[in-house]
């Protein structure tokens, strides 16, 4: 790859020429034909219907897809090439008239899933990431660091916090201020704000704000809710497909045979394009039919959002429903691994009642709902069942109950739509939690074909669930769930990633629920599915602080007035109790700095040189195999821990491994070593003799010797210092060192996963079958989360700059001191002490010969 020699902060133009790619196993492309440029120092809403190729489009310009195969530019994708993955791309796009996979560091761009974009444990290293590989000088790095943190609304949460105790949203954050402190030419944005707080989106669209104003970068944004952004907006595209007319008029102007599959020869083309006035403004465009939400301030009359009722919905008040409790808390207490983040929590759920439950990010919305639905054991308190829901159940305590009767019960829809997928079809993920629950295949399938179709996803019925759009991703998910008829719905950000079409269909759903009894819970941030639901609210706030949805009051979220219900009763909902449950504050939530080791002394040591000085420790011992080397160099060993701070049992306790493993081993060498000496037992090939119960204590006390200073000294390395110091010390190559790291860190993101998709199965009904059986194909499951993970990483490390020839600076500075080559001398020492005298006392034996 080319580094580009101008200034990374000036602004950049953006050309696509023809482009078009398809993914790896589609048949049809997902943008085909694309022209469209971007001056320099444009702001761009790209706007249109879910699914239309809008991240595709992103992706592209950001250089992570294809291999930068270029064509003539001309109609119809004339020049193709495939890339590693499978996948197929057309013409060419340009970042100032260069091929954007030869323009590093240009273009940045925030992913819709900000968790995949997290290359390092600590938070702060993640936003450091992209001006390091920018070679931007280190005291710059740190500044730029501090001023993205603090421009998304993280200023308050430390910098060696690890990214795996960062709520959703304030990951979505923590991508945005990576790509921030690039400060990029062009600045992608794919739905920067569709998961966040009312806070949080203000913070972001004043940091990119700022952003824009200090550095004149290009701007393309995605979002399906555009007001609060359209004060930075010059100018609005809208993307649409060709029509039957207009394509079947190309095909015969190109004199293709009319037997062409057009569906995959449909051209992406730009429905509008101009200033948000002339775009909003224009009365002839049918903005509802292309799944578009019109910005706040050009709405009509027939835009504006509103309670919505369905045929079949009950008279009673959705925030009320029928007045029959079928799930309740009890003095509940909920946390993850036994911390408290909220403490005597009271609430009632009914049949037929739609439950909101709102906070800012990372307030505990997700642990609670995942708590009331029997997947996370309360700290404390209980949820419980009513009769009616647990009969035929084992006890009223969902999280006590068996997986089949859980997802006949009590669905959940997950944050992250990839954690629920089991089967290899659409199809077969709705049939799957029906057949679970005893259905007949004929009356599942029905079921799941008439679902696919409310959800506009027929035509993926064969498709593999993760070649979906991230809006059909969710889309699925909620169908799937609602195939099980459970009588709880709890739903994780439903709406994310849905055009206003699409958000439409899952309002209806829900409230045609209500005609069934069902209750439903849902997490949101969407102000306007509260609004169209008409659902009770229960808020999560911080102690201390002021809510933002002024439930408090009884204010209708939205800001309009309260919509009677039935019976005209217009505060019918506040009676049934709006309710605030306060939390401990998200950002002052401590962690305290993670200690390399529990010696302060190895812990002021250079992570390198802490694995040379093991392996100067242990190596040496594999020389001889006799009792007396090993017994010295243990001694040693113990010695020398305990100077430097730790205590007997602490060195047994972080070496248990090798307590086990040598004597396992030692009993394995006196049945079966070397003969010699007095013979103490013989059986069969079981030959105990003197020299081989010599050996057998010499090879267990050797593993020892090797095992305690190996383990010890390595222990607690943070990953991030080690590749640094790989860097910087060893000069060992980059791309091999940070790349390495990145897996590392991608290995506690999949412990995550394997969690997530233990608590999937269990909310499907797949959770029943033994711990052996089950294994398998979640196995299977992670395997293709850690591929696509993996994947993800990879195009997000490129997104940021990593990969480039040209020079890399460094955020943090390695260093070797005096103590460390001490250190090291005291490693050798030890070995050529134990060798020396086994050697002197005449039991020195070269590899135990």
């Amino acid at each position: 790859m080319e580094r580009p020699t101008e200034q990374l902060e000036d602004n950049a133009s953006l050309t696509f020429e023809g482009w078009g790619y398809r993914h790896a196993s589609r048949r049809h492309f997902a943008v085909r034909d694309l022209n469209l440029t971007i001056e320099a120092g444009q702001r761009v809403l790209l706007i249109g219907a879910s699914g239309i190729g809008k991240s595709t489009i992103l992706e592209g310009a950001a250089g992570l897809l294809g291999d930068g195969a270029t064509g003539d530019g001309t109609d119809g994708g004339d020049a193709q090439g495939e890339d590693a993955e499978g996948g197929v791309t057309e013409g060419r796009i340009l970042v100032d008239g260069v091929p954007v996979h030869r323009a590093v560091g240009r273009v940045g761009l925030v992913l819709q899933d900000p968790d995949a974009q997290a290359v390092f444990q600590r938070l702060g290293d993640n936003v450091a990431f992209g001006p390091e590989n920018l070679d931007v000088p280190r005291d710059e790095i740190w500044r730029r660091v501090r001023e993205s943190l603090a421009a998304v609304g993280l200023d308050g949460v430390q910098l060696h916090r690890s990214t795996m105790h960062l709520s959703g949203g304030q990951m979505q954050r923590l991508a945005l201020a990576g790509a921030l402190a690039m400060r990029p030419g062009v600045l992608l944005l794919d739905e920067p704000t569709a998961n966040l707080d009312p806070d949080g989106v203000t913070q972001i669209v004043g940091a990119v704000r700022d952003v824009l104003a200090a550095h004149r970068s290009t701007m393309v944004l995605v979002e399906h809710r555009a007001g609060p952004w359209i004060d930075l907006i010059d100018r609005v595209v809208v993307l649409g497909l060709e029509t039957d007319d207009q394509m079947a008029a190309r095909v015969e102007r190109r004199g293709l045979d009319d037997e062409v599959d057009r569906s995959g020869f449909r051209r992406t083309v730009v429905v509008a394009d101009g200033t948000p006035d002339e775009v909003f403004g224009d009365a002839s465009l049918d903005f509802a039919s292309l799944g578009i939400w019109v910005p706040e301030r050009y709405r009509r009359a027939d835009d504006a959002i509103r309670r919505i009722r369905v045929d079949g919905e009950p008279d009673s008040d959705p925030a009320v429903g029928t007045g029959e409790t079928v799930l309740s808390c009890r003095d509940l207490a909920i946390g993850r691994g036994g911390k408290a983040i909220a403490e005597h929590i009271d609430l009632d759920f009914a049949a037929g009642q739609i439950t909101a439950l709102v906070g800012a990010n990372g307030a505990g919305k997700s642990t609670l709902s995942l708590t009331l639905s029997g997947l996370l054991e309360p700290v404390a308190g209980r949820v419980v069942a009513s009769p009616r829901l647990a009969e035929g159940a084992d006890g009223d305590e969902p999280i006590r109950w068996k997986s089949t009767d859980l997802a006949s019960r009590i669905s959940y829809v997950f944050q992250n739509p990839e954690h629920q997928f089991a089967r290899g079809s659409v199809l077969e993920e709705v049939m799957l939690a029906p057949l679970r629950c005893g259905m007949g295949r004929e009356e599942a399938e029905s079921r799941a074909r008439t679902l696919l179709r409310r959800f506009s996803l027929s035509q993926y019925a064969n498709a593999n669930p993760y070649t979906l759009s991230g809006g059909e991703k969710r889309r699925l998910t909620v169908a799937s769930a609602l195939a099980a008829a459970p009588r709880v719905l709890l739903l994780d950000e439903p709406t994310f990633g849905q055009d206003r079409r699409t958000w439409g269909q899952i309002v209806e759903l829900i409230g045609t629920l209500r005609g069934d009894d069902v209750s439903v819970i849902v997490v949101t941030h969407d102000r306007e599915l509260v609004t169209a639901l008409g659902a009770r609210l229960v808020e999560l706030v911080p102690a201390h602080a002021a809510g933002e949805w002024d439930v408090r009051d009884g204010a209708d979220p939205s800001g309009a007035a309260a919509v009677p219900d039935a019976s005209g009763d217009a505060d019918a909902s506040e009676a049934h109790g709006p309710r605030v449950i306060a939390v401990s504050e998200v950002n002052a939530r401590e962690e305290p700095p993670r200690q390399s080791s529990r010696s302060r002394f190895l812990a002021s040591l250079n992570p390198a040189i802490r694995l040379i000085g093991a392996f100067a420790a242990s190596i040496p011992m594999l020389f001889s195999l006799d009792w007396v080397s090993a017994s010295v160099a243990v001694a040693l060993e113990f010695a020398l821990l305990m100077a430097a701070g730790f205590s007997p049992l602490r060195i047994v306790k972080s070496t248990w491994p090798v307590w086990v493993g040598a004597p396992t081993s030692a009993l394995a060498v006196l049945l079966y070593g070397k003969a010699g000496g007095s013979t103490w037992w013989q059986w069969g090939l079981i030959h105990v003799t003197d020299r081989s119960a010599e050996l057998a204590v010499a090879t267990s006390v050797r593993i020892l010797a090797i095992g305690i200073p190996a383990i010890i000294t390595v222990l607690g390395i943070d990953a991030t210092d080690l590749a640094d110091s790989f860097s910087q010390i060893l000069h060992l190559p980059d791309r091999f060192v940070y790349g390495g790291l990145a897996g590392m860190r991608l290995f506690s993101v999949l412990q995550d996963d394997w969690t997530a998709l233990t608590a999937s199965r269990r909310s499907r009904g797949l959770g029943d079958e033994s711990r052996v059986r089950a294994f398998a194909p979640q196995a299977f499951a992670l395997l293709v989360l850690s591929i696509r993970r993996s994947t993800t990483l990879a195009t997000a490390m490129q997104s940021r700059g990593f990969g480039g020839d040209g020079p890399r600076s460094h955020a943090r500075v390695s260093e070797v001191h005096v103590r460390d080559w001490a250190f090291v001398a005291v490693c050798l020492a030890v070995p050529a002490a134990a060798l020396t005298s086994a050697w002197q006392a005449g039991t020195f034996s070269f590899m135990g010969g």
